[in-house]
């Protein structure tokens, strides 16, 4: 629901067909990512879809992030934008009137403007929100795409309660965003397998030349395995436990264009090591460039051929 450009219609009824087929895996926990400002402008029967939605996830003990994905916040509009992102937020939660145990809020999804003006927005979407849901969880994450080292650099926010702080993951880049488009040259070489292995490795796309790319290819073996995710990932924990607060991390993910096993076993390792630091992970995403629906039916044909 956040690919405002394909035009979608928030229609409860097929979302909870979908979160149906999600259960069926075994997973508990739904990020929602929702272009907020499109579908408030663009359906009139948007927030009596979403509070349907809502109350089937409270029925079924469904835990759900409802994530603002289409925010267009940047250093040049942040004022004006800050506010259409409080207006936003304001109705849906008036409209969710009802007492709920299973949601949460993710303010903006992956904010670009520097700290400063970060907490400055944070500190008036704040108050307001706690006036209409006291003890909602509110997930924030850092600028810079919701970006872990921004996050580690960091002031907790104080006063507010049930504050949950949230990065993204998707280290090493090279791998997680090869043959992306919209990343640029720097990720046009593919075929990079995971973990990394000698002999295996692809020779760097002519585009990619001069670029980042470069080095994050020729650096592949130092990055490229599950001791470097983990020490990059054991530093946010221990942010997250010198400030007392709560972390979890709401995308880590791969493109379809790596190849299933690879995929596969990032994923597993980045699940581990979230799991050993107490960190609930969201993979990003179920459907779409890095839809992990078509990775668990490859899995389970592939099992069957054994």
């Amino acid at each position: 629901m956040e690919r405002s450009w394909d035009s979608p219609r928030f229609k409860s009824a097929e979302l909870t067909r979908e979160i149906k087929n999600i259960q069926k895996k075994g997973y508990t926990h739904i990020r929602l990512p929702v272009a907020l400002s499109y579908h408030l402008q663009s359906n009139p029967r948007f927030l009596s879809e979403l509070e349907s939605l809502i109350r089937f996830t409270e029925k079924e003990r469904l835990q759900i992030i409802l994530c603002n994905f289409d925010s267009e916040l940047n250093r040049n509009n942040w004022q004006s934008h800050s506010s259409v992102i409080k207006s936003n937020w304001l109705s849906v939660l008036k409209k969710i009137s009802f007492d709920t145990k299973y949601l949460a809020i993710e303010l903006v999804n992956e904010p670009l403007v520097n700290p400063d003006t970060w907490e400055n927005i944070l500190m008036e979407l704040l108050p307001e929100i706690r006036e209409v849901k006291p003890d909602i969880p509110i997930i924030i994450g850092a600028t810079n795409y919701n970006s872990l080292y921004e996050l580690s650099r960091m002031r907790p926010l104080t006063g507010f309660g049930n504050i949950i702080y949230t990065f993204h993951f998707y280290e090493p880049f090279i791998f997680t965003h090869q043959g992306t488009p919209w990343t640029g040259n720097q990720n046009s070489t593919r075929g990079i397998p995971y973990p990394f292995e000698e002999g295996k490795i692809p020779s760097l796309n002519p585009k990619a030349k001069g670029t980042s790319g470069e080095i994050n290819l020729r650096d592949y073996y130092q990055t490229g395995n599950m001791l470097a995710i983990e020490d990059k990932i054991s530093q946010i924990s221990e942010w997250a436990k010198q400030n007392q607060v709560s972390i979890w991390c709401t995308e880590y993910g791969v493109s379809k264009n790596a190849d299933p096993a690879s995929r596969k076993r990032y994923l597993e390792d980045v699940s581990a090591t979230l799991h050993k630091y107490d960190i609930p992970g969201f993979i990003w995403e179920w459907e779409g460039n890095f839809g992990i629906k078509s990775l668990i039916h490859h899995s389970k044909s592939t099992k069957g051929n054994k």
